[in-house]
Protein backbone atom coordinates (compact mmCIF):
# COMPACT_ATOMS: atom_id res chain seq x y z
CA UNK A 1 0.00 0.00 0.00
CA UNK A 2 1.15 3.62 -0.37
CA UNK A 3 2.21 5.26 2.72
CA UNK A 4 1.43 8.89 1.08
CA UNK A 5 -1.71 8.28 -0.43
CA UNK A 6 -2.79 6.63 3.27
CA UNK A 7 -1.38 10.24 5.13
CA UNK A 8 -3.28 12.00 2.75
CA UNK A 9 -6.36 9.36 3.29
CA UNK A 10 -6.32 10.15 7.11
CA UNK A 11 -6.61 13.94 6.69
CA UNK A 12 -10.42 13.78 6.44
CA UNK A 13 -11.05 11.35 9.31
CA UNK A 14 -12.34 13.10 12.59
CA UNK A 15 -13.07 10.37 14.86
CA UNK A 16 -10.11 8.36 16.94
CA UNK A 17 -11.38 4.97 16.18
CA UNK A 18 -11.41 5.31 12.35
CA UNK A 19 -8.38 6.48 12.37
CA UNK A 20 -7.48 3.31 14.24
CA UNK A 21 -9.45 1.17 12.41
CA UNK A 22 -7.55 2.94 8.99
CA UNK A 23 -3.91 2.32 10.10
CA UNK A 24 -4.88 -1.48 11.03
CA UNK A 25 -6.39 -1.85 7.35
CA UNK A 26 -3.01 -0.40 6.24
CA UNK A 27 -0.95 -2.80 7.95
CA UNK A 28 -3.06 -5.58 7.02
CA UNK A 29 -1.56 -4.84 3.89
CA UNK A 30 2.10 -4.96 5.10
CA UNK A 31 1.76 -8.80 6.19
CA UNK A 32 1.01 -7.53 9.95
CA UNK A 33 -1.54 -9.87 11.85
CA UNK A 34 -2.02 -7.96 15.02
CA UNK A 35 -1.11 -4.33 15.93
CA UNK A 36 -1.29 -2.27 19.02
CA UNK A 37 -0.81 1.25 19.90
CA UNK A 38 0.17 3.18 23.03
CA UNK A 39 -0.32 6.73 23.35
CA UNK A 40 2.36 8.05 25.78
CA UNK A 41 1.76 12.28 26.62
CA UNK A 42 4.15 13.93 28.08
CA UNK A 43 4.01 14.73 31.88
CA UNK A 44 1.91 17.92 33.23
CA UNK A 45 -0.17 17.42 29.66
CA UNK A 46 -4.09 17.60 31.35
CA UNK A 47 -4.44 13.63 30.08
CA UNK A 48 -1.34 12.34 31.65
CA UNK A 49 -2.70 10.11 34.02
CA UNK A 50 -5.18 8.25 30.87
CA UNK A 51 -4.06 5.21 29.34
CA UNK A 52 -5.14 5.43 25.33
CA UNK A 53 -4.89 1.95 24.17
CA UNK A 54 -5.41 0.77 20.72
CA UNK A 55 -5.80 -2.87 19.94
CA UNK A 56 -6.11 -5.23 17.38
CA UNK A 57 -5.97 -8.67 17.96
CA UNK A 58 -3.79 -8.98 21.02
CA UNK A 59 -4.94 -10.94 24.11
CA UNK A 60 -6.49 -8.28 26.96
CA UNK A 61 -4.46 -10.34 29.71
CA UNK A 62 -1.01 -9.11 27.11
CA UNK A 63 -2.05 -5.61 26.94
CA UNK A 64 -2.91 -5.99 31.02
CA UNK A 65 0.81 -7.41 31.54
CA UNK A 66 2.89 -5.09 29.47
CA UNK A 67 1.24 -1.84 31.38
CA UNK A 68 2.19 -3.75 34.83
CA UNK A 69 5.82 -4.24 33.09
CA UNK A 70 6.15 -0.46 32.13
CA UNK A 71 5.01 0.81 35.03
CA UNK A 72 6.96 -1.33 36.71
CA UNK A 73 9.83 -0.68 34.62
CA UNK A 74 9.91 -4.53 33.17
CA UNK A 75 8.66 -3.35 29.58
CA UNK A 76 11.87 -4.31 27.75
CA UNK A 77 10.79 -3.31 24.54
CA UNK A 78 9.43 -0.05 25.42
CA UNK A 79 12.86 0.78 27.16
CA UNK A 80 14.26 -0.45 23.41
CA UNK A 81 12.58 1.98 21.72
CA UNK A 82 12.95 4.70 23.93
CA UNK A 83 16.51 4.62 23.29
CA UNK A 84 16.49 4.22 19.40
CA UNK A 85 14.98 5.81 16.50
CA UNK A 86 14.49 2.83 14.62
CA UNK A 87 12.49 -0.15 14.68
CA UNK A 88 13.09 -3.25 17.33
CA UNK A 89 12.22 -6.47 16.42
CA UNK A 90 11.43 -9.21 19.59
CA UNK A 91 14.47 -11.52 18.27
CA UNK A 92 17.09 -8.94 18.54
CA UNK A 93 16.11 -7.46 22.01
CA UNK A 94 18.10 -10.04 23.69
CA UNK A 95 21.29 -8.52 21.88
CA UNK A 96 20.56 -4.63 22.39
CA UNK A 97 19.08 -4.74 25.82
CA UNK A 98 20.45 -6.36 29.02
CA UNK A 99 17.31 -8.48 30.74
CA UNK A 100 17.25 -9.99 34.34
CA UNK A 101 15.16 -12.43 35.11
CA UNK A 102 11.84 -10.49 35.33
CA UNK A 103 12.65 -8.76 31.46
CA UNK A 104 13.40 -12.70 29.96
CA UNK A 105 10.28 -13.86 32.19
CA UNK A 106 7.95 -10.55 30.33
CA UNK A 107 9.35 -11.44 26.92
CA UNK A 108 8.63 -15.25 27.38
CA UNK A 109 5.23 -13.89 28.01
CA UNK A 110 5.37 -12.23 24.57
CA UNK A 111 6.04 -15.94 23.18
CA UNK A 112 4.10 -17.89 25.14
CA UNK A 113 0.98 -15.53 24.08
CA UNK A 114 2.06 -16.63 19.73
CA UNK A 115 4.43 -13.58 19.16
CA UNK A 116 6.85 -15.42 17.65
CA UNK A 117 8.34 -12.30 14.87
CA UNK A 118 7.03 -8.82 16.17
CA UNK A 119 8.26 -5.92 16.15
CA UNK A 120 7.92 -2.09 17.68
CA UNK A 121 7.63 1.33 16.66
CA UNK A 122 8.05 4.41 18.18
CA UNK A 123 6.13 7.42 16.56
CA UNK A 124 7.24 11.34 17.52
CA UNK A 125 4.53 14.22 18.16
CA UNK A 126 4.34 17.96 19.23
CA UNK A 127 5.87 18.60 22.58
CA UNK A 128 7.14 15.03 23.78
CA UNK A 129 3.61 13.45 23.12
CA UNK A 130 4.83 10.36 21.24
CA UNK A 131 3.80 6.72 20.84
CA UNK A 132 4.44 2.84 20.86
CA UNK A 133 3.39 0.44 18.15
CA UNK A 134 3.74 -2.77 19.10
CA UNK A 135 3.11 -5.35 16.30
CA UNK A 136 2.75 -9.14 15.20
CA UNK A 137 3.35 -10.31 11.69
CA UNK A 138 1.65 -13.07 10.00
CA UNK A 139 2.80 -16.56 10.28
CA UNK A 140 6.07 -17.63 8.33
CA UNK A 141 7.20 -13.98 8.54
CA UNK A 142 9.99 -13.34 10.21
CA UNK A 143 10.92 -9.95 9.32
CA UNK A 144 9.63 -7.21 6.83
CA UNK A 145 11.15 -6.16 3.84
CA UNK A 146 13.13 -2.50 3.71
CA UNK A 147 10.54 -0.84 1.32
CA UNK A 148 7.39 -2.47 3.57
CA UNK A 149 8.69 -1.30 7.07
CA UNK A 150 9.82 1.97 5.60
CA UNK A 151 6.01 2.38 4.01
CA UNK A 152 4.55 0.91 7.36
CA UNK A 153 6.77 3.37 9.18
CA UNK A 154 5.79 6.33 7.74
CA UNK A 155 2.06 5.19 8.07
CA UNK A 156 2.37 4.65 11.94
CA UNK A 157 4.05 8.21 12.19
CA UNK A 158 1.43 10.05 10.35
CA UNK A 159 -1.26 8.10 12.23
CA UNK A 160 0.11 9.24 15.49
CA UNK A 161 0.08 12.59 14.47
CA UNK A 162 -3.43 12.74 13.41
CA UNK A 163 -4.20 10.84 16.42
CA UNK A 164 -2.59 13.73 18.35
CA UNK A 165 -4.25 16.41 16.30
CA UNK A 166 -7.57 15.16 17.24
CA UNK A 167 -7.03 14.01 20.31
CA UNK A 168 -5.86 17.27 21.55
CA UNK A 169 -8.77 18.99 19.85
CA UNK A 170 -11.08 16.96 22.29
CA UNK A 171 -8.88 18.60 25.54
CA UNK A 172 -10.03 22.11 24.95
CA UNK A 173 -8.44 25.23 24.65
CA UNK A 174 -4.82 25.35 26.33
CA UNK A 175 -5.56 28.56 29.31
CA UNK A 176 -4.10 31.57 28.14
CA UNK A 177 -1.20 33.36 30.42
CA UNK A 178 0.08 36.26 30.33
CA UNK A 179 3.60 37.37 28.97
CA UNK A 180 4.79 38.03 32.18
CA UNK A 181 3.57 34.74 33.66
CA UNK A 182 5.18 32.92 31.35
CA UNK A 183 8.21 34.45 31.98
CA UNK A 184 7.58 33.72 35.69
CA UNK A 185 6.61 30.05 34.98
CA UNK A 186 9.78 29.24 32.69
CA UNK A 187 11.84 30.68 35.34
CA UNK A 188 10.06 28.78 38.06
CA UNK A 189 10.84 25.47 35.72
CA UNK A 190 14.56 26.42 35.56
CA UNK A 191 14.49 25.98 39.20
CA UNK A 192 14.81 29.72 40.29
CA UNK A 193 13.32 31.17 43.54
CA UNK A 194 10.53 33.77 43.71
CA UNK A 195 13.67 36.41 45.08
CA UNK A 196 16.13 35.22 41.82
CA UNK A 197 12.95 35.96 39.55
CA UNK A 198 12.29 39.24 40.29
CA UNK A 199 16.36 39.94 40.45
CA UNK A 200 16.28 38.67 36.85
CA UNK A 201 12.88 40.22 35.74
CA UNK A 202 13.57 43.40 37.53
CA UNK A 203 10.55 43.51 39.42
CA UNK A 204 9.59 43.18 43.55
CA UNK A 205 9.26 39.34 44.78
CA UNK A 206 5.77 40.38 45.75
CA UNK A 207 4.73 40.78 42.09
CA UNK A 208 6.31 37.95 41.49
CA UNK A 209 4.71 35.57 44.00
CA UNK A 210 0.98 37.90 42.48
CA UNK A 211 1.98 36.59 39.16
CA UNK A 212 2.57 32.42 40.14
CA UNK A 213 -0.47 32.64 42.13
CA UNK A 214 -2.38 33.19 39.24
CA UNK A 215 -0.41 30.59 36.97
CA UNK A 216 -1.40 28.31 39.43
CA UNK A 217 -5.16 29.35 39.30
CA UNK A 218 -5.08 29.32 35.82
CA UNK A 219 -3.14 26.01 35.39
CA UNK A 220 -5.23 23.93 38.35
CA UNK A 221 -2.52 23.37 40.26
CA UNK A 222 -1.26 24.17 43.54
CA UNK A 223 2.49 23.82 43.61
CA UNK A 224 5.64 25.09 41.88
CA UNK A 225 6.76 21.65 40.29
CA UNK A 226 2.78 21.05 39.23
CA UNK A 227 2.76 24.02 37.21
CA UNK A 228 6.25 23.82 35.46
CA UNK A 229 5.08 20.28 34.45
CA UNK A 230 1.86 21.74 33.50
CA UNK A 231 3.28 24.61 30.92
CA UNK A 232 5.66 21.99 29.78
CA UNK A 233 2.99 19.45 29.01
CA UNK A 234 0.52 22.50 27.58
CA UNK A 235 3.55 23.28 25.38
CA UNK A 236 2.98 27.12 26.76
CA UNK A 237 6.83 27.04 27.84
CA UNK A 238 10.07 24.85 26.92
CA UNK A 239 13.54 24.88 29.07
CA UNK A 240 16.31 26.36 26.40
CA UNK A 241 20.08 25.69 26.88
CA UNK A 242 20.84 29.32 26.68
CA UNK A 243 20.36 31.83 29.41
CA UNK A 244 17.68 33.31 28.20
CA UNK A 245 14.04 31.44 28.82
CA UNK A 246 11.50 30.81 25.59
CA UNK A 247 8.21 31.65 25.79
CA UNK A 248 5.64 29.95 23.30
CA UNK A 249 2.92 32.54 23.26
CA UNK A 250 -0.49 31.97 24.53
CA UNK A 251 -2.75 30.35 21.90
Amino acid sequence: MNPIGFDIEIESVTRLDDLWKRLVAFARGCGVARIGYHHLPPPGAPDAGQQRIENDGFPAPLVEQYLAARSSGLAVMAQALQNSVRPVYLEDLAHISPAGTRERAHLESYRASGVASGLGLQAFGPKGRNGIFAIDLVPGLRRLGPEVLSGLRWACQAMHLRYCELLLRELGEVPALSPRELEVLTWVARGKTNALIAEILGISAHTVDAHLRRVYQKLGVADRISAALRGLGFGLISIDPGEQPHVARSR
